[in-house]
């Protein structure tokens, strides 16, 4: 057996190592070392936005250590040494997160920071991209509001406004109008970084969409802004986000501590990595917490979560799965390891930021009718949620009653009657279901 050694670049560089069948031999994050017998295998490196590989040829015995893959990160957000980055999107980035272009609300106590930008390439006009209520009341937009160098090609676009949930509205090419879920806290910003996709070819044609659902969103202390000089704050979100679309935790030792302790310097870090470990996803870090009881942690993740977003509808979902999976119980402080700051809501009204969390409470409302309340944002447009992305976002242009009519009658059509059987079938929140039953009797 020989024994290899591979390094990675990053602390978050994924390492695989497969076999002449393209199976996976061995896998590791930053550091991998596996004793594996004689022949020719394919070492792969990943970081987000890029991929390096080598075919190395093992000997019979020895060992052979790998430095050289370094795949070049890839970011929506302008820190050096990502393959995209520009000085001037680095720069305006810098400038305009300090600044607040929108004050929207009588208690502006919060912060968002949105930041759209090209691999470099010039455009003639800014991108549709609108800030609204979840009431799809207009706050700002990218396009009328903002700051923007279309021949550099960025847009930038900073607001303050009262802590809580939020919509996202942009134009999907061929696809129409589509909502994605934001959300600020007091004394933070939310930044999001959206990368703008290129020019069709076609005269007169649109100049390219901003990939909202690409985006890289952040939490920084509102006074500190956009910093390249804490790149790892973005890269690691960057990885963070990467492994939560295939349902793997990227927590560092270093994250997890900060998790545990209630010292997260990104709340979105904390956020993705307590959804991998009420979710159960597979870290490929050496985590400590998945050898202790989880009586021993979960409460007070849970807990520290809403001491640090106690506004957030992810940090009270969670507060939710991490303490009791299964159906949300009603508080109760008598079983409760330590004291949140505030009570866990037992009915959502306002949607979580992250796609997991949002399938995790639908999924308990279509037997509980109390999780989600009938008239409520989560209940109108449960049925124009799209899938397949790390965050929550609904198709604006089909009318959602509508949608949930069709669903409902497709679910009578397979001979189903009562509430609970309907919103099995149809995936919408009991609540809703049950008061469009009673509006037809």
């Amino acid at each position: 057996m020989t024994r290899l050694i591979v390094e990675g670049r990053h602390d978050f560089t994924e390492l695989r190592v497969l076999d002449p069948l393209m199976r996976e031999v061995a896998a590791g994050t930053h550091t991998l070392a596996a004793h594996l017998p004689r022949g020719i295998y394919r070492v792969q490196a990943r970081v987000p936005g890029a991929v390096d590989e080598r075919l190395v040829t093992l000997p019979h015995t020895g060992w052979i250590h790998l430095r050289d893959l370094a795949p070049i990160l890839d970011s929506s957000a302008p820190i050096p040494g990502v393959r995209t980055h520009r000085e001037s999107h680095e720069a305006a980035a810098v400038r305009e997160s300090h600044n607040i272009h929108v004050s929207w609300g009588n208690r502006s106590f919060g912060r968002l920071f949105l930041f759209i930008r090209t691999n470099g390439s010039p455009r003639s006009q800014p991108p549709v991209l609108t800030v609204e209520t979840l009431d799809r009341k207009p706050i700002a937009s990218v396009a009328e509001d903002g700051v923007a160098d279309l021949g550099q090609g960025f847009c930038a676009l900073s607001v303050a406004l009262p802590p809580g949930s939020y919509l996202l509205t942009h134009q999907v090419a061929e696809l129409g109008l589509r909502g994605q879920a934001i959300f600020v806290e007091e004394g933070w910003q939310t930044q999001v970084f959206v990368p703008w996709g290129p020019e069709e070819a076609i005269p007169g044609g649109p100049d390219g969409d901003a990939v909202l659902e690409r985006s890289l969103v952040a939490m920084v202390p509102h006074e500190q802004g956009f910093s390249p000089d804490k790149g790892w704050q973005y890269s690691h979100v960057e990885a963070a986000l990467d492994g939560l679309a295939e349902h793997r935790m990227v927590l560092s030792r270093d994250e997890e501590h900060a998790l545990l302790n209630g010292e997260s310097r990104n709340p979105i870090l904390a956020l993705i990595g307590a959804y991998g470990l009420a979710l159960g996803h597979m870290n490929y870090y050496k985590c400590e917490l998945e050898n202790r009881n989880p009586e021993e942690w979960s409460s007070a993740i849970a807990n520290r979560l809403l001491r640090l977003l106690p506004h957030s509808p992810d940090a009270h979902l969670l507060h939710h799965l991490l303490r009791a999976p299964g159906p949300l119980a009603r508080f109760d402080p008598r079983v409760s390891v330590g004291n949140p700051p505030v009570l866990p809501w037992t009915a959502f009204e306002a949607p979580p930021i992250f796609a997991d969390g949002t399938e995790a409470l639908i999924e308990r409302a279509t037997t509980d009718e109390r999780i989600i309340p009938g008239n409520s944002w989560n209940a109108r447009m449960a049925s124009v949620l799209t899938s397949g992305g790390i965050y929550t976002r609904w198709n604006l242009g089909i009318d959602p009653r509508e949608r949930s009519r069709d669903l409902l009658d497709t679910a009578r059509a397979a001979g189903l009657g009562n509430v609970a059987d309907l919103s099995s079938y149809s995936g919408l929140p009991m609540s809703l279901v049950a008061g469009v039953v009673a509006q037809e009797r």
